[in-house]
């Protein structure tokens, strides 16, 4: 798979190295996602600071995104977020609010789509689903796999055992498309995501 070859874990590594110094220890890499149909990988990292501010959070984000550039897209654990006010039980509702707010913001490839949309489509075809379902996440876990497609509600729909475990779910794919656009808005404008959930922008 593309999202588990060597270069690609080496690159990760190595900035996930950069940020950790660049940030004088606060900021710890988590984990990477795949966002196949809008052909970007996120890495997750969390800060290691017993209090911030949203203030903060735009200044490291706006950081781990010099540090990616176009490459990746970057974000932290939602424990992160919490922090700082969100909440995560009324999240789809803030997505559905917010989507008229970000519906011209324009989704661009990363220089991994092509690469994470050949491992959307292997996985599709290994469940024996259609390769052409788009696929909002790929997230891989130490012995399984989560497949998340676009659709129109929150539910898992199947998981199978062989030959991996793998778990596919379905997403509502206005909420998930919502959420990515004001991803690429506060990348842009170096700003937290944790404004947009928040609406402190």
């Amino acid at each position: 798979m593309y999202l588990t070859n060597e270069q690609l874990l080496k690159r990760i590594q190595d900035i996930s190295k950069e940020a950790e110094l660049a940030s004088n220890h606060a900021l710890s890499f988590e984990e990477y996602i795949a966002l196949p149909f809008f052909g970007q990988i996120i890495l997750r990292f969390m800060l290691k600071l017993d209090e911030y501010t949203l203030s903060d959070l735009d200044r490291y984000e706006s950081l781990l995104n010099d540090i990616t550039g176009e490459e990746f897209m970057t974000d932290f654990m939602g424990v992160v977020y919490k922090k700082v006010g969100v909440d995560f039980s009324t999240l789809n509702q803030r997505l559905i609010e917010m989507t008229p707010q970000f519906s011209d913001e324009e989704i661009q490839d990363s220089i991994h789509a092509d690469g994470v949309r050949e491992d959307a489509s292997a996985l599709l075809k290994m469940v024996g689903l259609d390769t052409n379902i788009p696929v909002w996440e790929i997230q891989i876990e130490e012995d399984e796999c989560n497949l998340l497609l676009l659709g129109k509600e929150n539910k898992l729909l199947f998981t199978v055992d062989d030959p991996m475990r793998l778990s596919v779910m379905e997403v509502d794919g206005n909420r998930a498309t919502s959420l990515i656009k004001a991803a690429f808005y506060c990348k842009k404008n170096g700003v937290s995501l944790a404004r947009v959930l928040l609406n402190k922008l």
